[in-house]
């Protein structure tokens, strides 16, 4: 699917997240930071790429548009998803965000599931 394609889904008011804050939210089944940048509201996977837990809401947006990761201390822009501060190296995905009114609507891809076909009874991995 062509991120073009993908529908929007609304979030929250403007009101809900004050400029410098940003809020969690589950969006067609993934966890997304929605942050209030000066230049308005931006969309990031709500996942450390080095320790795949969730980034601290609970200090807002940090200096240069930024948001932590608790664990280690990793850095990642709200704009662009890029890590900023090792441990981690790899981006986290970033989702189209656009207002309508006072309405915020994000973007996001369902998250898929990969099934695996049953084992054959009798089956051992040893």
């Amino acid at each position: 699917m062509d991120t073009l394609d993908i529908p929007f889904t609304p979030v929250a008011r403007t009101e809900d997240i004050p400029p410098g804050s940003c809020m969690a939210f589950d969006i067609n089944g993934r966890s997304v930071v929605i942050a209030h940048l000066p230049d308005g509201f931006h969309a990031v996977e709500n996942r450390c790429s080095h320790a795949a837990s969730a980034l601290d809401c609970t200090r807002g947006v940090l200096r240069g548009g930024q948001i932590l990761c608790p664990h280690h201390g990793a850095r990642f822009d709200l704009k662009t998803g890029a890590a900023k501060a090792a441990p981690a190296f790899r981006p986290i995905a970033v989702y189209r965000v656009r207002v309508i009114g006072d309405r915020i609507e994000a973007a996001v891809p369902p998250r898929v599931v990969a099934s695996l076909p049953p084992r054959p009874f009798g089956y051992s991995a040893g």
